[in-house]
Parts: structure tokens; sequence; C-alpha cells
């Protein structure tokens, strides 16, 4: 037997023979916007590769061919932003290539750049009208539900995408002008939880006056929202409710809502052009963290806690089946994020614990409107407490906010009996409703406090506001218990009770106590001689129930300490807890990070020789990568309790048998006795063995080590003889017709730069000899259905990757993490590409019983893979001199 291997370092890059020419070339963003882009490499580049291009500084401009005749551009770059082409891009590129121009497709998340030409503007075109009858469908029809593990992967590739292109960007363009701030610019404002139909409370609150205060510092704002607030309208802002993706608010429904937000929330976008978006996150949404990374918008975000964990807490006990994908799409929208604001301390530790940059998260207490909020005058309070049967002499304490979880519930239905007995005219107003609401309910039944309690429900938020103007005293009886968590609150109800210049009882908890301090203490109230001077309430131990009775009874006997303490109060907020103050700090703070976080750094590119490491392509690095770690066709058969060559012939079976039983005689294995056989890209050596078999004298050309290590083990099992060259089709080391027959089979459309594989053929090849060639088809159901329907459109890939990166991350069967190359394509194209050559044939192959759809399943799999199989094989021959 004779066996040689000659390893010979694969030339795995372009020739850097020289420096290269800088070319200039017109860069079109996917807003159409123009620039002018500088590169030394770019004109070399033949089908898709992998390249980072720094976006240019852009302007606005219609008239593209005429600026690249103006600046005599060597072609034109146009940026995309997802997998398919729209029909502005595509009008763009008939006009390039009508033009005479180079046209490339640049994919800025992928760093990837296809060259377009006739063939693939088609195939482009196609992939358009796919899509968009697919949009159709989807709009005018329901598919049924995809499973939980194709919801999971189209959710974590929109994710993984966002978190591939995390930039945040500085907002600058904010002034202050006598301690105010302004925006000279656009600004939107987004809550996109369509399944929140309120009408009232903190949450309510907090959105309307934090928009409120947005608004009049911002030269143009717009409230994005997924249901109406009626409170909006009454202030006098712009609201644009957008339509419910669902009727539902099931999990997967709240995650959904991401696709059907998209297109909508990216056209209001581009009209709009606003110069920031404020967020306030929801369960799920990830779309506004992802198009303003997407459209280059600063994000703004504000956050006040875990709804996810809450939900575990204080909902079914269970949470989200699909947690992580909440959690993670939360955490990108951090890292996304310009600035954070949140509401206490604690928020901002859980932050810091999952890795967010602390310096850009303010911690900014929640807050109250003065002017909502005022205190009530002597005919308002008589005339409310009149309507409720109450009158001036009666005491009346209020609580507002939802019953449950932990507001302290518990508390307070043991402590009305005790408050009621103890302060006969005590009167109370409790406005809410929640699952402990039966608490309160019980207590009064039982204690027959019928007529000293009154409960109206959940109001309108002005209607409440109202109807606290009536109170003497609010208490807010919170306690620890909020599951795992730290208490992470910050009641906006708190300060609305500051606001009205009442006395407040308050659980010393957290950030409740500190905006309450200086305070008093239950005891405090039974000294006669109590001077006030600074406290704000009366603060008690969290889920105590003697010291909250204590302290609401020591109050309501001591009037002219709640008129001291409300009025105090009421000044804090003034002072430091109005919403106005509350948007001044954000922005503030905000503007403080561009002079420190977000230093603009110089975009100058830079031009780099290369060395010997970056002379290897990036794409044949993850060929090496793949086929040196996953060999090509072992994973369809266990070596385990078998001998390596019973193990190759199980290999060899399957190939041949069921997998591709048509090979044996579309690829002539048997007809090339006394020949010499080059095979690129042998694999384990399984074709190869066959031509061997037959007699043929035959050669392995690949740039997998470990393929060549087994092919060479194979041959060897089997007492044949061959030669093994370790080495790059692209530039092969043989001389000018040496060989009979050149076969590949699945191998060159792995190549960045296929036509120079094929020119490389025709050279070694002896006049007369043949070429047997397999490559991908575009026209089969595995691309079209399998990649472009199910992975593209069914999984969503489409919306962030091109057809080229889906295909690197799906075909080719990876344990590594490997992405190599993958293109198809048509039988018209291979044919020009095999141009030089003489007497093409090209032949659809390879479908396999289980794959055809199953309308057609009574067809013959030997004739459908004719039509839609997924390998195309051309067989051609070198002119005869």
């Amino acid at each position: 037997m004779v066996d040689e291997t000659i390893s010979i370092k694969p030339g795995l890059g372009e020739s850097k023979a020289g420096k290269s020419e800088i070319s200039r070339f017109i860069y079109v963003s996917d807003m159409h916007e123009m620039g002018i882009l500088l590169h030394p490499h770019l004109s070399s580049l033949t089908e898709r590769h992998r390249i980072k291009l720094e976006r240019p500084p852009l302007r606005q401009g219609s008239e593209i061919i005429k600026e690249s005749l103006r600046n005599k551009a060597s072609g034109i770059i146009v940026e995309m932003q997802r997998g398919w082409p729209n029909r502005r891009d595509l009008m763009l590129s008939r006009k390039v290539l009508k033009a005479g121009f180079s046209l490339f497709y640049y994919w800025p998340r992928e760093e990837a750049v296809e060259i377009i030409n006739g063939h693939r503007l088609s195939s482009m075109a196609s992939l358009f009208l796919y899509v968009s009858a697919f949009r159709v469908l989807f709009f005018f029809s329901k598919f049924s539900p995809l499973d939980d593990a194709d919801l999971e992967t189209r959710h974590q590739n929109r994710l993984q995408a966002i978190q591939d292109n995390i930039h945040p960007l500085p907002m600058r363009n904010i002034k202050f002008s006598g301690g105010h701030p302004k925006i000279d610019g656009k600004g939107i404002y987004l809550r996109a939880d369509y399944w929140a139909d309120m009408r009232s409370g903190g949450s309510y609150g907090h959105t309307c006056y934090v928009a409120k205060e947005l608004a009049k510092a911002t030269g143009n704002f717009t409230c994005l929202m997924g249901s109406r607030f009626e409170l909006l309208d009454t202030l006098g802002l712009n609201q644009v409710v957008m339509s419910p993706p669902s009727v539902f608010a099931h999990e997967t429904d709240m995650l959904d809502a991401n696709l059907s937000y998209h297109d909508s929330l990216r056209v209001f976008f581009e009209i709009y052009q606003p110069d920031y978006i404020y967020e306030r996150l929801v369960p799920g949404n990830y779309e506004g963290a992802r198009l303003c990374q997407e459209l280059k918008i600063p994000y703004l975000v504000e956050y006040n806690g875990s709804e996810i964990v809450m939900r575990r807490s204080f909902g079914d006990g269970k949470g989200f089946r699909f947690e992580h994908l909440f959690l993670e799409a939360e955490k990108l929208a951090f890292e996304q994020a310009t600035a954070i604001n949140v509401v206490s301390d604690v928020v901002k530790d859980s932050l810091v614990e999952i890795g967010i940059d602390p310096q850009k998260i303010l911690v900014n207490p929640n807050c109250a409107d003065p002017e909502a909020y005022a205190p009530g005058t002597d005919e308002e309070v008589i005339g409310l407490r009149g309507d409720v049967g109450w009158n001036g002499s009666n005491i009346v304490i209020g609580f507002v906010g939802t019953f449950g979880g932990w507001h302290g519930i518990e508390v307070l239905a043991k402590a009305l009996p005790r408050i009621a007995e103890e302060v006969p005219n005590a009167r109370f107003l409790l406005i809410g409703k929640g699952n402990l609401q039966n608490l309160i309910i019980d207590s009064i039944d039982r204690n027959d406090l019928h007529d000293k309690v009154h409960m109206p429900g959940m109001l309108p938020q002005q209607e409440t506001a109202h109807l606290m103007k009536m109170c003497d005293i609010f208490v807010s009886p919170h306690h620890r218990d909020m599951g795992t968590m730290k208490f992470f609150g910050s009641p906006t109800k708190v300060f609305e009770y500051m606001s009205l210049g009442a006395g407040i009882v308050a659980s010393d908890l957290e950030q409740i106590g500190e905006v309450l301090s200086p305070s008093l203490q239950a005891s405090d109230l039974e000294k006669i001689d109590l001077e006030i001077t600074d406290q704000r309430s009366v603060l008690c131990q969290p889920g105590s129930v003697d010291d909250f009775v204590s302290a609401v009874v020591g109050l309501a006997k001591r009037p002219e300490v709640i008129k001291a303490i409300g009025a105090n109060a009421r000044q804090a907020i003034l002072e430091k807890y109005s919403w106005s103050k509350h948007v001044e700090r954000f922005l503030d703070f905000t503007q403080g990070l561009e002079n420190s976080l977000y230093r603009e750094a110089q975009n100058v590119p830079e031009i780099v020789e290369p060395g010997e490491d970056q002379d290897i392509d990036p794409f044949k690095k993850e060929i090496i990568d793949q086929w040196d770690n996953d060999p090509c066709g072992s994973h369809y058969a266990a070596l385990e309790g078998k001998t390596r060559f019973e193990w190759f012939k199980e290999v060899e079976q399957f190939r041949h048998e069921e997998f591709g039983p048509w090979m044996c005689e579309t690829m002539e294995f048997s007809d090339h006795a006394g020949e010499s056989v080059l095979e690129i890209g042998g694999g384990m050596g399984t074709d190869l063995v066959q031509f061997a078999t037959a007699g043929a004298i035959v050669t392995d050309l690949d740039m997998s080590t470990e393929h060549l290590n087994l092919a060479r083990e194979n041959f060897e099992l089997r007492n044949l003889e061959g030669t093994f060259i370790h080495g790059d089709a692209e530039d092969m080391p043989f001389d000018d017709n040496s060989f009979d027959l050149v076969y590949t089979n699945g191998v060159i459309h792995h190549t960045p730069n296929t036509k120079k594989v094929i020119d490389e053929i025709y050279r070694v090849l002896k006049p007369g000899g043949e070429v047997i060639c397999m490559v991908y088809a575009e026209s089969s159901i595995q691309y079209w259905r399998d990649l472009v329907l199910w992975r593209g459109l069914r999984q969503g890939q489409l919306q962030y990757w091109s057809m080229g990166e889906i295909m690197s991350r799906s075909v080719e069967i990876s344990e590594t993490g490997a992405r190599p190359l993958v293109k198809v394509y048509r039988p018209k194209q291979l044919k020009e590409m095999f141009g030089d050559f003489t007497g093409a044939r090209v032949f659809h192959r390879q479908l396999m019983p289980h794959e055809p759809p199953k309308l057609l399943r009574w067809l013959p799999v030997s004739f459908l893979q004719k039509i839609m199989g997924w390998n195309l094989v051309i067989k051609a021959r070198k002119p005869q001199q």
C-alpha cells in the first residue's frame, strides 16, 4: 500500500502583495441617508464576506446615482437592518446595476457584506415577494400557535440580536434655561402594556405626571400608549393609542406583542424622528430598546421594580413559564439605555447585581403634583364630608391604594375596630380594591363599622385626588413581606399624602421612612410639651398592629400636630418631591452622562497592515473550526460498540443508501478507473473510497486536518492508496492540466470566493477533463420552507439576520457554535459561473422521503427531488485544446 500525506499550509486569505488601493463608495443607510466611505478591500470581494464597515457621517439626499457619479464612486453600499430588502431598496438596486456600479448589501449586525449582481438581485426580489405574501396571509388568517420551542427560539434570536449590538447613545440636546431643562426637539413617552386597563393608581399617576413634565421640557412631545390614559387627555398631552396585538394577556401574547408592534412603531419613529424615547418598562417588551438601537435614538428607561418577580411572589406563586426571556428582555433594555430612572436604592442595587453600570442609574423617588394634590378649602372639605354623611367634627383617616400584597391590609383590617373604639369620632375613607379587600370587609361586618367606613372602590385619578381632600390623616401600613425580595417600593400615594398637607402615619420601611423623616414616634404623641420643628410624619414598626394603632390614635387626638407635620410634609413636596423636580433631576443627570460616560470616540478609520493571523478569511476560520471538530458525516453513525472499520462502513451505508441513493450513479463513482481524480473537501473519504475502489488514482485536498486524518484512516483500513493534501481550493498546490476529474460534493458553497475555486478547477483539469460539482439549491423546499418560512418568518429570524446568516447558523450540524459560510445557487447562475467549460448540465437532486409536503408524498421521491431537491449537481468539461 502506498499512502502519501502532504501538508501544505492553505492560502487562507487574499493576496497581500503590495498595498491595496483605497476606493470611494457611497454608503446608503437603512433610512436612505448618504455618506462617503473609503475602503481598501471592498472592490476585491466576490460574493459574501465577513467585514466590518464603519458608518460614515450621513446626510439626507435622494439623487444617489448622481452623487455616485459626482464622487467617482467605485460602488454603492446599501445598509440592511433586517434580512430582506424593502421595495425602496430593490428599486435603488436596479438603478445602481443599470448605471454600471458595483452594488453591496451590508448587514452591520452580522458584519457581513454581499455583492449583489443580477442573479443575487433576482433572489432578493423573490425573497421580498415571499415575505410580503407571508405578511398578507398572516394578516388575513390565523396560524396555529407555534409550540414552545418555536416561541422561545424566535424571541431568543431577537434578544440575541439586541445583545450583539448593544450601544447606548448619549443625549446631547438638553439645555437648561433659568434652572429648567429644555429639549429643542421631539420626544416620545412609550408604554406598551396593552393589557393594563387602568383609570388610576400609582403607576397611572406616575406615567401621566412624568409625561406632563417631559412635555413641558420638550419642543414636541407624544405619548405612545398600549391603552388609553384619560388623564393624559385631560392634561392636554398628545396621546396615540396603539392597536392591541391581542385580546389576551397570556405570557406568550405579551412576548409576541413585540412582533406586532415592530412594524407600526418603526414606521412611527421613522416619520416622527424623535430625539429621544422615554420608556416605562413593562414585562416582555423589548421593541423600544431594539428600535432605539437600530434607528440610533437615545433611549431613556424608567424602571420601578420587577413586575416579573412580583408576579411570582404575589400572583399565582409560579411566575412566568418563560421567565428567563422576560428577565433577559429587561436586562438588554438596561444595557441599551442611555440612562435609567429608578425609584429606590433597592431597585438600583438589583440592577447592579446583574451587571448594569451603576454610573447610568439615577435613584429618583416618586413624587406628587402639588397642584393636583393641593389641600382642600374649608368649603371643599365640608362639602365632601357632607356627601358621605360626615361633618367637620369627624377625624377622617384615609387610605388609597391596592388592597393586596405588601400594602399592609392585614394590619389595617385588625386596626380598624381598635381605632374606632378609641376615637369615636374617627371615620375611614378607603379608596381602591384588590385581592385582600375581603379582610377589610370582614372586619367592617364583624365590628358593625358600616356607618364609619366609606369604600367607593377604584376611582378615576382626579376624582380620587378630590375625595382625598376630606382627610385629616393618611395611613401607609406597608410591611416587609415581599416574598424573597427586600422592600423596593416608592409608593406614589405617600407623596400624594404629603402634598395634601395632612398628618401621615406610615411604616418606617426603606424609602417610605427616608422620605417621611424627620419624624415622630407613637410615644412622642403622649408628650404634653411636644415641640414640632421639621417632622413630617409619625413612623411605626412595619407589621406591628399595636404600634400602628397607637400612632393613629395618638395623632387623631392631637389636631395641632396634624396641622404642623402636614405643613412640613407639603413643603418637602414643593422643595424636592414634585414631578417637575423629578424630571429636572433625571434630565440633569442624563446631560451629565454626556461628559462622563459617553465621551465621543474619534471615528477615525484605522488601516492596519495585516499580519499572518489577520490574513485568514473569517469564513475560512469558521470552516476549519466546523469540520475539525464536527467531521462531515460523523453524526450519522455512533462509534460506540463498533470497530473503526464498522463505523466507516456505517457512515458510507447511510450516505449512499439512505441519505443519497442517487449519488453512486449521478456522481459516476465507477466510471473513472485508471484516471487521476481530485476531490476537493473529501471529508472522511466516504466518496473518495468509491472512486479508489473502482480503480481511480485519487487525491484529497482539504482545509480540515481532522478530515484528512479520518480519510487517511478510512483508506488504510481498506488497503487503498491515496494522496492527502492540506490546502485551500482557492489556491491549489497542483500544476496545470493535472487531473482527469475534479469532484467536489457540498464544498465550494462554503468558501468566500467560489468563482476563484472554479477557475482553479479549470486550471488543474486536463484538456477534456470533467468536473462534477454539487452546491445547495435555492429552488428547493429546504430553502423556502425550512429556512425562509420556518426559521426566517415563523421564528422571526429574518427580522434580524440575512438568509446568509440564518443558513450559517442552522444548515451544518455543529457542536462548537461554528457558523461556516453557506450559499445557495440557481441553475442558470451556476452555468454562468462554469461558463469557461463546455457541455454543462445541471441535475436537481436530494430529497428524503419525509421531506416533501404531505400533499405530494404520493409522488415518488426520485421524481420530486428533480423539482425541489436541496442539491444542484453540475457536470461540465474543460475544452480540448
